[in-house]
């Protein structure tokens, strides 16, 4: 499936290079913005500020150190995939110890030790591997994407999925929502800031496309015009 996913994306977006094709969206991407925006004006966005408010500051770690030690388990993959040997020893050094010495992830052992947290996922992978990102796209409830990086979302989720197959539906769903609710706190100061620009849809757009060019040449991106 990664390699259908990865040979469509190529034939499809390989033409896609200049400024104005990163958009060509915009009118659709703005509508599903706008919804997500309302659905995280009163949903999402009070859930997290209650949490941050409401819950100890150590429960949040545990939540936070567990939901890392599953997202460790994909970026193992994915830094395999990218044939990062260093990474992917030392990400599999942080799911030994963390799993073990951490209580099956409830603590971060493992950055204690030396052992420093990475970050890859597929859509990552798939521009390591030449897969063009395509054109801009806002997912529902997801939020700000890629063509490219909405396949590899997909990947990613299927992983997931199989990761904790072992939970039943109750516990699926708290796993999920907890971990939502963590992303969401997680990410309060960067909205907040969003807030006060004065196209927060092209200001979301812009910050979106710049972290994943940071994200993908491993904090070394290209020097480039922004034309976003």
């Amino acid at each position: 499936m990664k390699n259908l996913l990865m040979s469509f994306l190529l034939l499809a977006f390989g033409t896609i290079t200049t400024a104005e094709d990163v958009d060509p969206f915009e009118e659709s991407n703005r509508a599903v913005f706008e919804f997500n925006q309302t659905l995280d004006e009163n949903v999402f966005e009070p859930a997290a500020r209650t949490y941050k408010e409401s819950v100890p500051e150590t429960a949040q770690n545990r939540v936070s150190d567990f939901s890392s030690n599953l997202d460790d388990i994909s970026t193992l993959g994915n830094e395999i995939l990218q044939f990062e040997l260093f990474d992917s020893v030392s990400t599999f050094g942080r799911i030994l110890v963390n799993s073990t010495i951490g209580l099956a992830g409830l603590f971060d052992v493992a950055s204690d030790i030396g052992l420093e947290k990475t970050n890859e996922d597929f859509g990552q992978t798939m521009a390591v591997w030449g897969v063009p990102s395509g054109p801009y796209v806002v997912l529902p409830i997801l939020g700000p994407s890629t063509m490219r990086d909405s396949a590899g979302t997909y990947i990613d989720i299927t992983e997931n999925v199989d990761v904790t197959k072992g939970l039943n539906t109750t516990e699926e769903t708290v796993l999920l929502l907890t971990r939502t609710v963590d992303t969401r706190v997680k990410l309060l100061p960067a909205t907040d800031l969003l807030k006060n620009s004065d196209d927060v849809y092209i200001a979301t757009r812009s910050s979106y496309l710049q972290k994943r060019q940071f994200d993908i040449f491993d904090g070394n991106p290209p020097i480039e015009d922004d034309d976003f």
